[in-house]
């Protein structure tokens, strides 16, 4: 209705915008779209970027547990195949000191065997036991594989990244001692990105192994502490990079972590949405199950990125 003279009143006000991960990502995308805008100087005066690799980096975790049998040599090399930059696994010591490609503490999920039976250590079964039974097959795998060491590993996958986590268990000190004995006469030790569970053990590997060594920490490993203070701490200790859980990525995190000098690294990524807001917020690789998916998600931004 006409004001009549009246005083109009205030217009509205906007509704508060959402500060999600989505809409934070599209911003970034739409700026690195446009460039760097600054006022009052000329586009052309703004040094052009240095060429990059292609990022996000797709690194298949597990070897990419959704579409072939996890933490296996095929699944490795599938994934290699397709075109991931790496693969992340985890590594535990058997009874008989073996460095073996094992995720669970305990034996029987990857073998197929039903939760109640499920209640041996890997550190208690020695090599022989642990690979004598073999694993149910996940997707392509058509059955017959069996549980890898850590020198299968090294042997088996002779390209890309090689993102191994030493979980913590039974021995564990012994587990480090002889994962530092094997990476030292690894002549790919520049593919190696190796996960400790604290800065204690990452500082231990680092004396061991020397500053060639690529270190993998994720800040949430201390549970005494905030997830801020220990982030200072660990980027404060300059590892390549930090693994950190998609939920807690955000634009800040990545943007110090990046002015310290330290890849940011997110897990595990299995949704295209989520894919695409990781890849837009700027982290330099995705641990995913799905890498085919990811890999076909990132296609043409990666094919631009080679041009």
């Amino acid at each position: 209705m006409p004001s009549h003279g009246l005083i109009p009143s205030s217009p509205p006000r906007a509704p508060k915008r959402s500060r999600s991960v989505a809409v934070r990502a599209a911003l970034l995308f739409f700026v690195s779209l446009v460039g760097t805008v600054i006022v009052g100087v000329p586009a052309q005066s703004v040094p052009p970027a240095s060429p990059r690799p292609p990022k996000p980096l797709v690194i298949a975790h597990r070897g990419g547990a959704m579409e072939s049998t996890e933490n296996t040599i095929g699944a490795f090399q599938r994934a290699t195949r397709l075109g991931a930059d790496g693969i992340e696994t985890d590594i535990r010591l058997t009874r008989d000191g073996v460095v073996v490609i094992y995720h669970d503490e305990k034996f029987g999920r990857v073998e197929g065997l039903a939760p109640a039976q499920r209640t041996r250590l890997v550190s208690d079964l020695t090599y022989a036991e642990l690979s004598r039974q073999t694993l149910l097959p996940v997707g392509e795998d058509t059955g017959g594989r069996r549980v890898p060491t850590l020198n299968d590993l090294l042997a088996s996958v002779r390209s890309g990244l090689l993102n191994i986590e030493i979980k913590r268990g039974a021995r564990f000190n012994e587990l480090v001692n002889k994962t530092a004995e094997i990476l030292r006469r690894f002549d790919g030790l520049d593919r190696v990105v190796l996960e400790t569970p604290d800065l204690a053990t990452a500082q231990k590997l680092r004396n061991a192994i020397g500053p060639r060594l690529k270190l993998h920490i994720n800040p949430d490993y201390d549970g005494s502490a905030s997830f801020d203070a220990s982030l200072e701490r660990v980027l404060k200790f300059k590892p390549h990079s930090i693994s950190v859980s998609q939920k807690k990525v955000s634009l800040e995190l990545i943007d110090k972590a990046h002015k310290a000098g330290v890849e940011v690294w997110t897990w595990t990524v299995n949704s295209p949405d989520i894919g695409k807001a990781m890849a837009l917020m700027g982290v330099d690789a995705i641990k995913t199950d799905r890498p085919s998916m990811l890999l076909d998600l990132l296609r043409d931004s990666r094919q631009r990125g080679r041009q």
